[in-house]
């Protein structure tokens, strides 16, 4: 649970939360004071098209800041806003399956798609697409809305190394523009603001009413899941850590994806040289692995299952059981397979982890997402590969790495300023470590990065992404009336002292005075 939404991290005093790291959560402390923090004022309910243009009209009548909040799984602090009005979208839940469906205005059949409101949360979505023998890209939590910002930040999944981004599968949206308008955006209507909505980020250019995905026809899948006892050293950890670098390439070539972390790795491959012969291949993939699990009284269970619905509720929903936590946060940045390939790469990475580990940032909990397109974008379209134009406003780093890699955190509910200036200190210490890792033309995940970064618009979305994205900001949202945390069309030098942030904004130019580190500008 990532409560820094709720808070208000530059001052806090100015809270109203409780202790979620107990079951049930524990009351307020007596005498405890319980203050707005970073939660909106005030919330318009959703439910139709009709709302949002409503509520745009009277935020630019009566000059009130808006915020857009969904299922509210935020990172960033993007989904609230103290004094602001938010619309809340979590309750456009519909959802419908069409055998064949051409986008309004063009003329070619895309196949078999799902329209998905905006908040209708992935559980549902993948529960769906199976009763229609399919299967949706969607998250791994089963309450993060498949059409709201995880989509419009791209969308990863664990299937994404051979399906692609959720920014690549869809096919249209329902949206409605800062001035009111209710548009159906393709690639054949409004063309740059299909280019902007798929990956250029959430509450930017308009509010999302639906999206229409490309769904897959469903198959079995090839399931790896392998796991440590979860009392390990720190140096087996590393061990651990050594061996998945190791293995990664090849596991990537193959179509393998999913998640690695300090104490296992969890897999899935739907490619049909993995799924045919009862899992024998599979198994091959992972004998090192087990090897060294089982060496150290870990598990392996590596296997073909009949679909992804049943691998996802009979192994995933379980995990999914979180009820409470702190401010979780973290830093990430997309590591080029081409550090994978060689000898010296591997090292710079296990140097990256040996030197975490000074800040705070134990090898046992490391994780990693594996959800990057790199078999889709070489199997799929092997030409927007060669040139690196890949038609989605991400940054085209995510098309040429193999690791999301992660460095998480958490900051307790009731740290004081001086823990929360120290932690964000450290994790930013780390950003820049990772950044020197992944080289100045990787990048990093727009709703998992560390919101305190510098350097955000070309880590992103790369610059000459950036540059049209301000462009297309500019054409649909001139006045600028959605905005949010290092979003599209935020200036660091002018909003980052800004009234409007200053539950971020303190904070972030205390981290930036510990590091020596500038504003973007």
């Amino acid at each position: 649970m990532n409560l820094q939404s709720e808070a208000c991290l530059s001052e806090p005093v100015d809270q109203c939360l409780i202790d979620n790291t107990i079951t049930p959560a524990g009351i307020p402390a007596k005498d405890a004071t319980c203050n707005q923090g970073s939660v909106p004022s005030y919330y318009i309910e959703i439910t139709k098209g009709s709302d949002v243009t409503a509520a745009l009209k009277f935020a630019g009548e009566h000059q009130v800041t808006l915020s857009v909040k969904n299922s509210g799984h935020d990172y960033m602090t993007r989904n609230s806003g103290k004094g602001t009005l938010s619309l809340w979208t979590h309750n456009l839940q519909g959802m419908e399956y069409r055998e064949s469906f051409i986008p309004q205005g063009c003329e070619d059949d895309v196949g078999r798609v799902m329209i998905v409101g905006a908040g209708a949360p992935s559980g549902d979505a993948h529960i769906f697409a199976d009763k229609h023998d399919s299967v949706i890209l969607g998250p791994y939590s089963p309450t993060v809305a498949v059409s709201g910002g995880w989509l419009l930040g791209g969308g990863h999944g664990v299937l994404g190394p051979v399906y692609g981004m959720g920014a690549d599968r869809v096919v249209e949206f329902q949206v409605v523009t800062p001035d009111g308008e209710q548009r159906t955006v393709n690639a054949c209507q409004d063309p740059d603001l299909f280019f902007a909505l798929r990956g250029g980020g959430g509450s930017s250019f308009g509010v999302v009413l639906n999206a229409t995905h490309s769904v897959i026809p469903r198959e079995p899948i090839a399931f790896a899941d392998v796991h440590l006892p979860p009392n390990i050293s720190s140096d087996t950890a590393l061990e651990w850590i050594k061996l998945l670098v190791d293995e990664s390439l090849e596991w990537g070539r193959q179509g393998w994806g999913g998640h690695v972390a300090g104490t296992y790795v969890t897999h899935f491959n739907p490619l049909s040289d993995y799924v045919s012969d009862n899992g024998t291949k599979a198994r091959a993939s992972f004998q090192r692995v087990t090897d060294f699990a089982l060496s150290h009284g870990g598990s392996s269970n590596v296997a073909v299952y009949p679909n992804w619905l049943y691998i996802w509720d009979t192994f995933l929903l379980p995990l999914d059981t979180m009820q409470g936590g702190n401010m979780g946060m973290g830093s990430s940045r997309l590591i080029p397979d081409e550090l994978f390939a060689t000898e010296e790469g591997k090292e710079k990475i296990m140097s990256y982890f040996r030197s975490i580990a000074e800040l705070g940032f134990s090898p046992v909990n490391f994780y990693t997402p594996v959800t990057t397109p790199f078999t889709y974008q070489r199997l799929q379209d092997p030409e927007s590969f060669a040139t690196q134009r890949f038609g989605t406003s991400l940054t085209p780093a995510w098309y040429r790495s193999l690791w999301h890699l992660q460095t998480i955190g958490s900051m307790a509910w009731n740290s004081s300023y001086e823990d929360r200036v120290h932690f964000v200190t450290n994790l930013t210490n780390s950003t820049v470590q990772l950044e020197a890792l992944a080289g100045s033309d990787a990048g990093s995940h727009f709703n998992e990065a560390n919101p305190f970064m510098t350097g955000w618009q070309e880590s992103y979305y790369g610059r000459e992404n950036y540059e049209k994205l301000l462009a297309i900001k500019a054409k649909y949202d001139p006045e600028n009336i959605l905005t949010c945390w290092k979003c599209i069309g935020f200036r660091d030098k002018q909003d980052i002292p800004s009234p409007r942030y200053h539950c971020q904004g303190k904070l972030q130019q205390d981290v930036y005075n510990n590091l020596g580190l500038k504003p973007s500008s």
